[in-house]
């Protein structure tokens, strides 16, 4: 019986923890500082709880020593603490975090600790590192890859035609963060929401896409591909609207001061915005991606590409963003369990996606849960 620790029990923690327990080799336990939150889980999903404060790195790394393998399904604000106090609790883990900061830099001190911790595996990044390694691997020379992604709402309504299907702090940290691209062979840095293109996806119609941050590991881990770049996708008029409020400082973290009171602006638009950016309970969403690398292979020209269209699902409950970020991660945990991958250090998805049979193992995994890329060579 492998015993695993969830961190979070939030949207995508809960998924996470439901799909683990439903494995019988897998007893789990999911931990939050939010009563309610764990109230939920226990009622709905008869899984064991933890109160805990997982923003105390002494804490986290004190209850993960407690358990075989530890998931973290935590803002990106908290991602590299945390990775490193599971590290230093010596127990393998598998992140979904967006942290800002390098993790790899933790690397030697995994390596050190004997823990395999496999990073940023969710479903952009994840999927998407996983298949851009599996084919990178192939190709000689890779030429180029292409990564497009979006989790919006099925129903598009005014005036942001957008709902936050993880933290909506990451979502902002999207819309601030510098993007890194790789153009003709040197690292780029664009403003995030730059360099707008419309593209047309079956199903759900046409989409625009602006750079963002997602290369991030695959700069250094595929350096020898010339040609990299990585964006999200929102419905027509998103992008606009959340440039107009970046650049009038609503998502700035300097404070201000408003009627003798320092205030951040970042946490007034938190307030007013998040509210309105949350998912109803009946609300249904969607993530669609596209991954294309090209290169040769064999001497001869070669397109790897895969295609995402997932809906959510009414009879578990859990949204579309919800299970293509988790189910990575848990299929993730179980590799790591069987000893299918276990490398000491930091990996991200990119690595083990090199690991022949892998990547085709955790499609076939994904297929059962419902989730289904549909793959293409040419």
């Amino acid at each position: 019986m492998t015993r695993a620790l969830v961190l979070g029990g939030g949207m995508v923690g809960s998924c996470m923890a439901v799909d683990l327990a439903a494995d019988p080799s897998f007893q789990v336990t999911v931990a939050d500082r939010r009563p309610q939150a764990l109230a939920r889980l226990q009622a709905q999903h008869g899984l064991a709880i933890t109160k805990a404060d997982l923003a105390d790195p002494a804490s986290v790394r004190k209850l993960a020593a407690g358990y075989d393998i530890v998931l973290g399904a935590l803002s990106s604000v908290l991602g590299l603490q945390t990775l490193r106090a599971v590290i230093e609790a010596g127990r393998d883990y598998v992140d979904i975090s967006f942290m800002a900061e390098d993790a790899m830099e933790l690397s030697p001190l995994a390596e050190k600790a004997g823990v395999c911790a496999v990073i940023d595996c969710g479903v952009a990044p994840g999927m998407s590192n996983l298949m851009c390694g599996y084919a990178a691997g192939r190709l000689d020379p890779c030429q180029s890859l292409e990564i497009y992604v979006g989790g919006l709402p099925i129903e598009r309504r005014w005036p942001y035609q957008y709902k936050a299907g993880f933290a909506p702090s990451d979502v902002i940290e999207e819309y601030t963060r510098p993007a890194r691209l790789v153009v003709s062979g040197r690292i780029t840095v664009k403003e995030a929401l730059s360099e707008p293109e419309l593209l047309d996806f079956p199903g759900v119609g046409t989409l625009e896409a602006f750079n963002t941050d997602g290369l991030r590991s695959l700069i250094r881990t595929l350096g020898q591909v010339p040609d990299m770049k990585e964006k999200t996708m929102r419905y027509p008029g998103h992008i606009e609207l959340m440039r107009v409020l970046r650049e009038t400082g609503f998502f700035s973290k300097e404070a201000v001061t408003v009627g003798g009171q320092n205030l951040r602006p970042l946490d007034l638009t938190s307030a007013l915005l998040f509210p309105k950016w949350t998912y109803s309970e009946d609300e249904g969403d969607l993530t669609v991606m596209r991954v294309i690398v090209r290169g040769r292979e064999n001497g001869r020209s070669r397109t790897y590409a895969w295609d995402l269209l997932d809906h959510h699902d009414p009879k578990s409950g859990f949204r579309s963003m919800s299970r293509t970020t988790a189910f990575p991660a848990t299929i993730m945990a179980r590799f790591l369990a069987e000893g299918r991958f276990r490398r000491p250090g930091v990996h991200p998805p990119e690595i083990p996606g090199r690991e022949p049979g892998l990547l085709e193992a955790m499609l076939e995994e994904l297929q059962k849960r419902g989730v289904r890329f549909h793959a293409r060579v040419e």
